[in-house]
C-alpha cells in the first residue's frame, strides 16, 4: 500500500498541530517534516514530499511565491494551500500553478481529509493507465457531471437522525463534543462524531481545539449562528 509523504510549511503552531494529526489520523499519508518559514521549506525540500500542504504568509516570505519556486524547479510535489487569504486574485493565482486544492482557515477537519481523498484518488486514477480517455480525464479535470441532486444525505448519513441531531444541537449556547452528543442521542462517540463532520460540511456547525485539556487537544463544536 502506497504511503505519501507530506511536509506541513505553517508558521503557527496551532495550526500545524492541527494539520499534523489530521494528516497522521490517514493511513496512507506521513507527516515527515514540518517547517515554519521559507528558509527551512527549502531545507526539507531535499527529502522530496509528495504533497506539501502551504500557507501564504509565512514570516520570512510568501507561499504564493514559494510556490512559484516549487513549480521553476520541477519538483514532483503536490501542493494543497492553507491558508486566511479569501482574495480571489490569490486564489485565481494559486490555481494558475496547479495546486490540487484550497484550503481556507479556520481548517475543519473533515475539509482536510476529503482533500487528502481526492489526492489518492487524482493519484490513483493516473497511475491504472499510461494511456486515459476524454471521460477520464474529465473526471481528473473535474468536468464530469455532479451526483444526482435527488440524493439527499451521503451513505451512513440517516435523515431521521441527522434530524434529531439538527434540533438537538440548535438548543446549545456552549460547545459540545462528539461524545457528550452522542451520550444525549444515545449514539456512539464515532457516529456522533461522523453526524456531526457532515453537519460541518454543510457549514452548519464549526469544530475547534481546545487545548486546555493537559493531555490531548479535545474537538469541539458551536453551532454557526
Amino acid at each position: 500500500m502506497t504511503q505519501y509523504s507530506v511536509l506541513i510549511v505553517e508558521d503557527d503552531q496551532q495550526a500545524s498541530y492541527t494539520l499534523e494529526q489530521a494528516v497522521n489520523q490517514h493511513p496512507l499519508f506521513k507527516v515527515i517534516a514540518a517547517a515554519e518559514s521559507v528558509a527551512e521549506t527549502h531545507i526539507y525540500l531535499k527529502q522530496q514530499p509528495d504533497l506539501i500542504l502551504l500557507d501564504i504568509s509565512l514570516p520570512d516570505g510568501n507561499g504564493m511565491s514559494l510556490l512559484r519556486e516549487i513549480r521553476q524547479q520541477n519538483l514532483n510535489a503536490s501542493v494543497i494551500m492553507t491558508t486566511a487569504e479569501r482574495e480571489s486574485s490569490m486564489v485565481a493565482q494559486a490555481i494558475q500553478f496547479g495546486v490540487n486544492d484550497y484550503l481556507v482557515k479556520p481548517l475543519r477537519l473533515s475539509r482536510v481529509h476529503q482533500a487528502l481523498n481526492d489526492f489518492v484518488a487524482f493519484q490513483s486514477k493516473l497511475e491504472e493507465s499510461d494511456h486515459i480517455d476524454q471521460l477520464q480525464i474529465d473526471d481528473l479535470m473535474r468536468k464530469s457531471k455532479t451526483p444526482s441532486k435527488n440524493r439527499k444525505t451521503p451513505k451512513g448519513i440517516d435523515a431521521t437522525t441527522l434530524a434529531t441531531m439538527v434540533e438537538h444541537i440548535k438548543q446549545r449556547q456552549e460547545p459540545f463534543s462528539a461524545q457528550e452528543i452522542g451520550d444525549e442521542l444515545a449514539l456512539s462517540r464515532i457516529t456522533a462524531r461522523r453526524y456531526l463532520e457532515y453537519l460541518e460540511e454543510q457549514g452548519m456547525v464549526n469544530m475547534s481545539l481546545n487545548y486546555n485539556t493537559g493531555g490531548r487537544p479535545k474537538q469541539l463544536y458551536h453551532v454557526v449562528r
